[in-house]
C-alpha cells in the first residue's frame, strides 16, 4: 500500500510544515520543522508560510518517502522529521554526478 498525502499546513507558530498521510493502520501526522527545510532543501531563512508550503510540495515525493520509512505504521503521535532524515539537495546532486562518472563509457555524460 503506497502512502497518500491527506493534507499539509503551516502550524500557528510558522515553524515548518505539518502533514498527514495514509499509512498502514490509519493516518499518521508528521512535522518537518523550518530548520530542516532550510538545511536539507535550501529554504530561505525568512521565507513566508506560503514559501514553506511551496518548498514542501516541490519536494513532496522525497519527503513522503522519508516519512513513511520513519513511521510506516500509523501511531497516535506526531512524528518529527529532522535534517538527518534527508540527504541535502547538494549531496544528492553530487552523488548522482559521482555515480554517472563511474558508469561505463556509453552511460557517462560527455
Amino acid at each position: 500500500m503506497g502512502s497518500a498525502l491527506v493534507w499539509a499546513a503551516i502550524p500557528h507558530n510558522s515553524d515548518g510544515v505539518v502533514f498527514q498521510v495514509r499509512a498502514v493502520r490509519g493516518l499518521q501526522r508528521f512535522h518537518i520543522p523550518r530548520r530542516a527545510l532550510e538545511e536539507a532543501f535550501g529554504l530561505a531563512p525568512h521565507a513566508s508560510d506560503a514559501g514553506q508550503l511551496e518548498l514542501f510540495y516541490q519536494h513532496e515525493p522525497l519527503i513522503l518517502r522519508r516519512a513513511m520509512q520513519k513511521r510506516p505504521i500509523a501511531g497516535a503521535d506526531t512524528a518529527a522529521l529532522q535534517t538527518a532524515d534527508f540527504a541535502t539537495v547538494g549531496e544528492v546532486g553530487l552523488s548522482a554526478t559521482a555515480y554517472l562518472s563511474e558508469a561505463p563509457g556509453y552511460l557517462a555524460p560527455n
